[in-house]
């Protein structure tokens, strides 16, 4: 450790400029991260947290619920399998919503509040105390200015809403959720024929001939497009970090062959490898960690600037887990430094003569 710290005192410009460059570097990891995390979640988070273990469809539908037609003969057929105490049909519809001259686009979910355990409320009234035409919104539309107890007009359904509360974490390909009650979409005949998208249930999964079950994850993996953009920001972060490996890995090594006669000079005096090797996993280590703690606090700071409406999700188990693969990497990477020193030569490094 005495050589590690020595040394790093003795150079500080040249692991200063290093560790500058992994910041940067990992920044621009935790920045794809935490873009990738935000989209899946902008995409998906109402899905996620729907308040089910599984998701029945029609066949045809293939996992896309919004293709997924489920009809009250269906319905009759999928209540004698399931428990119905803790089942209820699911409607989703995207639609616009305004209020004076301000317009949302917005996504319904049409469910049976009684039977089944709702997402919490941030504010105001819970979902499970819904009546007639009242709505709980994500908390997203506060963006555009909209407040508790405010009434949307549904041009489209030619109907008019009234904001009771406020939920988070709660949208559909980027657009706010809307929860409002099954029953009053029966009641004022915005169902046709009675056809909801799905049948939601806790419990376990039930093969029910005629039709499909999903769980969750199921589903979202088939919305359209989801696997397509995940898979691609999946890609750039493989290659940032074997490219971040790979830029830390060459900087090292070039400093270490910077220092091959010094190393050489060291074991001549009574050094073993294993001493010096120690002290550049050391460096690798402290330099790694430090540069992770800079680039936290840069994206930080960052999120504090960015739009309210930038899907971006930086979690704790996020920010560990690419810390330790990147520190894994690095540490791999120093396995060519440590070769250079078992290969330094004392004869050589203090002037051989033949």
């Amino acid at each position: 450790m005495f050589l590690a710290i020595k040394e790093l005192s003795q150079s500080k410009l040249k692991y200063i400029l290093v560790g500058l460059i992994m910041v940067a570097i990992l920044f621009l990891l935790f920045f794809i991260n935490g873009l990738a995390s935000g989209l899946s979640n902008a995409d998906s988070s109402s899905l996620k947290n729907l308040p089910a273990d599984y998701i029945v469809m029609n066949k045809d539908a293939e996992g896309n619920i919004t293709k997924s037609e489920i009809n009250e003969q269906d319905t009759s057929e999928i209540n004698q399998i399931i428990d119905q105490k803790n089942a209820t049909p699911f409607t989703i519809k995207l639609s616009s919503v305004k209020k004076e001259n301000k317009k949302a686009d917005v996504v319904y979910f049409a469910v049976n509040t009684k039977n089944i355990s709702l997402p919490p409320v941030i504010e105001g009234k819970k979902i499970e105390e819904l009546k007639n035409n009242e709505v709980i919104v994500n908390e997203s539309v506060k963006n555009e200015g909209y407040t508790l107890y405010d009434v949307l007009v549904d041009e489209n359904l030619n109907i008019e809403f009234k904001i009771v509360g406020f939920t988070q974490n709660q949208t559909y390909s980027h657009l706010p959720v809307i929860y409002t009650n099954l029953a009053y979409w029966e009641e004022m005949n915005l169902l046709p024929l009675n056809t909801n998208n799905a049948i939601l249930y806790i419990g376990e999964k039930e093969i029910i001939t005629g039709f499909d079950t999903f769980t969750k994850d199921e589903v979202v993996q088939a919305m359209p497009g989801y696997k397509e953009t995940q898979a691609s920001l999946t890609m750039m972060k493989v290659f940032l970090f074997f490219i971040s490996a790979f830029v830390s890995t060459v900087f090292f090594y070039v400093i270490t062959i910077q220092k091959t006669n010094q190393f050489g000079i060291l074991k001549a005096i009574g050094a073993n490898t294993g001493y010096i090797a120690k002290s550049i996993i050391l460096q690798v280590v402290i330099i790694t960690i430090a540069s992770l703690g800079l680039s936290l606090l840069a994206i930080f700071a960052m999120t504090q600037v960015l739009p309210a409406d930038m899907p971006f999700v930086l979690s704790v188990s996020l920010v560990a887990w690419t810390g330790v693969i990147f520190l894994f990497l690095n540490l791999i990477g120093s396995i060519i430094s440590v070769f250079k020193v078992y290969k330094a030569d004392a004869l050589d490094a203090i002037g051989r003569v033949e």
